[in-house]
């Protein structure tokens, strides 16, 4: 495999790579896993990201909301996972998508006393995180797309 890096007439570097067919073939036949593997591991830090964020903006009369916030599996592959983030708590979609005003029976709450209160107010919590994370989330994927490549080029040049 030969490369070589010119200089382009309008100041721009170029690269131009001569590879054999049995290098290509083995390239193109690396890429799409590695690709998937760089992918699925940013894919599993922004979950875990999105996680961390939620569980600092859940409230926490008791703390079992913040506690049941989890990633589950969705798929096992050889390459590849893909998660979903779960809140298995009655009181999570009322506090995410809101309510009406109600009275509900608060039994442990670290701040208030058991009986029943008149609640008015909900706190979204997952939405937020999801936003506040996405910002830096596309320029991830591109340096995963890159890291696979770059390791499909290396184990080409072999």
């Amino acid at each position: 495999m030969d490369y070589g890096v010119y200089l382009h007439a309008n100041c721009n570097l170029l690269m131009v790579v001569q590879m054999t067919m049995g290098e290509q073939m083995r390239y193109l036949k690396n890429l799409p896993r590695n690709m998937e593997r760089e992918l699925s591991k940013t894919n599993e830090s922004f979950i875990i990201k999105v996680i961390k964020s939620a569980k600092l903006r859940v409230p926490k009369d008791t703390g079992s909301l913040k506690e049941d916030i989890k990633r589950k599996p969705v798929r096992k592959g050889t390459n590849v996972r893909i998660w979903k983030i779960v809140a298995d708590n009655p009181a999570a979609a009322p506090q995410e998508f809101g309510f009406t005003p109600h009275f509900a029976p608060i039994l442990n709450s670290s701040k208030m006393a058991p009986g029943i209160y008149f609640v008015r107010k909900n706190t979204p919590f997952m939405l937020p995180a999801i936003e506040h994370n996405l910002s830096t989330f596309a320029q991830q994927l591109n340096n995963s797309a890159a890291k696979g490549i770059m390791k499909t080029w290396i184990f080409t040049k072999r």
